[in-house]
């Protein structure tokens, strides 16, 4: 059976974002490949939200939480609420554009394939770039691929170490548990790092799909800045890299790890920016003491770097130094297994 036989079920999260809502479920409706079954996790809106939705839109499946659970939380709600094959995870700031969904369908006609992102494009100018998939460096810092480049620089399909969280397509055969998409505790930020991380250390690839158009109105819920996502960005990637990286591997990076923090909690505290430092330091505390459960899996994230990681070009001295000893330790510890 293809991908495009198959049941696809896509699931939104809201949060107080009804005027937003309305315009994504009327692009997924008004589609050219309506999608079999859309769930919306609403996380405990007080801007009356679930009501609109079961008026508005009677077609959509309503699950309505009592308390914001994160994009996690949701997701993980919306997953159990889905009957589909195949998973689409859409931002409600998102508009799908023409064959979006046909697109990346048939890049899942792969049976290797276990996700595939979208081509996130800026909302107000459709040829710059949001998102083309996830990119991560050698201190283990995520970040999207192509973000403020023009499209033209992001039309060919690429393999990628995660997808975006905000406009993917997951199979759900491909997760290691059918009825969970992320790591709760993360709650939201690096929780699609965790999943791509998971992926890819199982054997499965992720990739790119240029034609898979959604625009997209970047950090619409949550603000650009605030020491409450400073905190959590900081929290989960150390999370993230304790549960993947195998114990010798973290033993060895820890003390490169510590001191970037700590550099990263002075500097910010000579610039002024004690809110920063605060939740950096917060961040770091956490994400280092936090009971983890280790990933079990074939391959070691140390191939997954080695495969992906990039360099970061506008580091000098003492932090270049840092991102040079990170690559020796991990690029040691790799098998070579693993082929982007």
């Amino acid at each position: 059976m293809t991908t495009t036989q198959n049941k696809v079920s896509v699931i939104v999260p809201n949060y107080n974002g009804i005027s937003i809502l309305r315009n994504c479920l009327f692009s997924l409706l008004e589609h050219d490949r309506t999608p079999d079954q859309i769930v919306v996790v609403d996380n405990g809106s007080s801007d009356g939200s679930p009501d609109i939705i079961r008026r508005e839109f009677p077609s959509v499946n309503l699950v309505a939480l009592d308390k914001n659970t994160g994009f996690t939380g949701a997701n993980n709600t919306g997953i159990k609420a889905s009957s589909g094959d195949l998973l689409v995870l859409l931002n409600n700031d998102c508009i799908v554009e023409p064959n979006w969904l046909n697109s990346l369908l048939r890049r899942m006609d792969d049976p290797s394939v276990a996700a595939v992102t979208s081509s996130m494009r800026n909302i107000s100018d459709v040829s710059i770039m949001d998102s083309a998939g996830g990119q991560i460096d050698w201190m283990g810092f995520a970040s999207d691929r192509g973000k403020g480049e023009s499209a033209s620089l992001h039309g060919e399909a690429a393999s990628i170490p995660f997808p975006c969280g905000g406009a993917v397509i997951i199979r759900r055969s491909a997760l290691p548990s059918p009825d969970r998409l992320f790591w709760n505790e993360l709650f939201i930020y690096q929780e699609d790092l965790d999943l791509g991380y998971e992926l890819l250390r199982t054997g499965w690839k992720i990739v790119y799909e240029p034609e898979a158009v959604v625009r997209h109105m970047h950090s619409a819920t949550m603000s650009k800045f605030s020491s409450f996502k400073e905190r959590l960005c900081v929290r989960n990637r150390l999370l993230v890299m304790r549960k993947h990286f195998d114990p010798k591997t973290f033993r060895e990076i820890t003390p490169i790890v510590r001191k970037w923090q700590n550099l990263w909690i002075v500097k910010s505290i000579a610039r002024g920016r004690l809110a920063q430092a605060k939740a950096v330091f917060k961040g770091t505390s956490q994400g280092l003491s936090m009971p983890v459960k280790q990933f079990k899996a074939p391959l070691p994230l140390s191939d997954v770097f080695v495969n992906f990681a990039r360099k970061n070009a506008t580091t000098s001295g003492i932090k270049k130094k840092m991102y040079e000893d990170m690559e020796s330790i991990i690029r040691k510890n790799s098998t070579g297994e693993l082929h982007g």
